[in-house]
């Protein structure tokens, strides 16, 4: 048995972690060398009580030490050989070494359970939010956030960290509460919003084309995360759209390259604002495609929308849709989009008005 062996049976033999092949094999070893048998004396040494203080100050590692060597020192004062004298005292130093090993792996156990529990205390709540319905949340550093239709939204039961980091996917309206200290981060799947204390709403759906960051209030900071290095700074009334690509067949290579822009949002009163309408139940389009329109209706309503003439997807259309049913809303659309529709349960079926 090599040395390195007969070290680690004894620190398994200590922790009470050896196996019963473990303890036989170490049994054996000292039967067949009897002079090794005065090394029990270390063994016990280091054991001591069953019971192991929770920690082991460095203090009194030496006093343990210092034991060791005495009772070393003692058992072998009436030795005959000289040799057995040095041999003892080189196990001084072997015994040194398991005494560390034990007392370092209790402390890193006792520290991993530490940090498993402080892992296992941190509470996240996931917020998902049906179609047909909006929720309001009050966030436990008193930020405010509206939750639209199809969203999904995580927070920690504290923020505990330097930093307020939330995750959403759908759209979601902030009113960040300021802290210069703990920067507040809403994370999406393209991009990463940073700010101290402002107003906001960051609409990211999955299965939208485009990915949008609008700002009334404050300063914000986003990061692409695909372009990391890459800072864009948004001042009040500005709006980040970041491409948000279904299916790149679709995409044209001319297209493709054109990663996000930063538009001017236009001089209209705050009620007035298209991508914040939403916060009151309301849908506002000016000139936009039937494709993103229906998309909102869906979320909106709780349908499915389903182009039965695939052109009726890129007609551009203007409204606004505030208290109405489902029925109206269509009703009002149609007024000045040639198309009609039939209400089926919940799908909403859009065909080309026959001339």
């Amino acid at each position: 048995m090599s040395k390195s062996r007969f070290i680690e049976l004894m620190a398994k033999s200590m922790g009470k972690c050896a196996s019963a092949e473990e303890l036989a094999e170490l049994d054996m070893f000292l039967e067949q060398f009897p002079d090794y048998k005065k090394t029990y004396q270390v063994t016990d040494a280091l054991k001591g009580n069953d019971a192991q203080p929770a920690e082991t100050k460095p203090e009194e590692i030496n006093g343990n030490l210092e034991e060791i060597w005495n009772r070393i020192k003692s058992s072998n004062e009436d030795a005959e050989d000289n040799t057995k004298v040095r041999f003892m005292f080189r196990w001084q130093w072997v015994a040194a070494a398991v005494l560390v090993l034990a007392v370092t792996g209790g402390l890193l156990y006792r520290r991993g359970i530490q940090q498993d529990n402080s892992i296992a205390e941190i509470v996240i709540h996931e917020i998902h939010v049906p179609y047909g319905k909006t929720q309001k949340l009050k966030l436990p550093d008193g930020t405010q956030v509206m939750l639209n239709a199809g969203s999904t939204f995580s927070y920690p039961e504290a923020f505990e960290k330097g930093t307020r980091d939330v995750s959403l996917t759908g759209e979601g309206f902030f009113e960040v509460t300021k802290n210069a200290k703990k920067p507040f981060l809403v994370h999406t799947a393209k991009l990463v919003v940073k700010v101290l204390g402002t107003v906001f709403n960051v609409k990211a759906y999955n299965n939208d084309k485009t990915v949008e960051t609008t700002l009334l209030k404050g300063k914000v900071q986003v990061e692409l995360k695909n372009n990391p290095e890459k800072k864009i700074i948004l001042l009040p009334n500005e709006k980040l759209i970041v491409i948000n690509n279904r299916d790149p067949k679709s995409v044209k290579p001319k297209e493709n390259k054109i990663e996000y822009q930063v538009t001017a949002l236009p001089d209209v009163k705050p009620d007035e604002v298209k991508e914040t309408a939403w916060v009151d139940n309301r849908i506002l389009f000016t000139n936009e495609v039937f494709e993103d329109v229906a998309a909102q209706i869906e979320r909106k309503y709780n349908v499915q929308v389903v182009f039965e003439d695939q052109a009726l997807r890129t007609e551009q259309i203007s409204g606004l849709l505030d208290k109405e049913s489902l029925q109206e809303a269509l009703g009002i659309i149609e007024m000045t989009t040639p198309f009609k529709f039939r209400v089926d349960g919940q799908t909403v079926y859009l065909s080309k008005k026959e001339k």
